[in-house]
């Protein structure tokens, strides 16, 4: 794990939206734990607090934020949400042909599609840091 403060905060925050969305997921295949909705407040709430501690980090330790942002990160970053944006348009044509054949809700579809919005860009990133390609 690095030393850096900030890299050591997007890892954590990463790793913790990819857990809480797989949770979140398997929960609902098992029918257990809390709703849906509540889950939607849970990984929300966390993903803003994410973002207020991520910018509250940038400001105190400004030499390493500009460290955690060097090129390698800065392309492992990109990488992660262009994956991110084709998870979500497969994931979203796939439902769509779902709804359309009338084996899935059009509110429920909606519903998913987020869990893969907010975990495909983290989880591709985790994979970066794994694969030696970010920090």
């Amino acid at each position: 794990m690095s030393s850096n403060p900030v890299a050591r905060l997007r890892l954590i925050g990463s790793a913790t939206m990819v857990l809480l969305v797989l949770a979140a997921v398997g929960a609902s295949i098992a029918s257990i734990g809390p709703s849906g909705l509540t889950w939607a407040w849970v990984i929300g709430g966390t993903a803003i607090a994410y973002a207020v501690l991520s910018a509250i980090m940038h400001l105190r330790h400004p030499e390493a934020a500009e460290a955690a942002w060097d090129e390698q990160n800065t392309t492992a970053h990109r990488d992660a949400l262009i994956f991110g944006f084709w998870a979500t348009l497969v994931t979203f044509l796939i439902f769509l042909a779902l709804v359309l054949t009338d084996r899935m809700d059009a509110r429920m579809a909606f519903f998913w599609l987020g869990p893969v919005l907010g975990a495909a860009p983290s989880a591709h990133y985790l994979a970066s840091i794994f694969r030696g390609r970010a920090e």
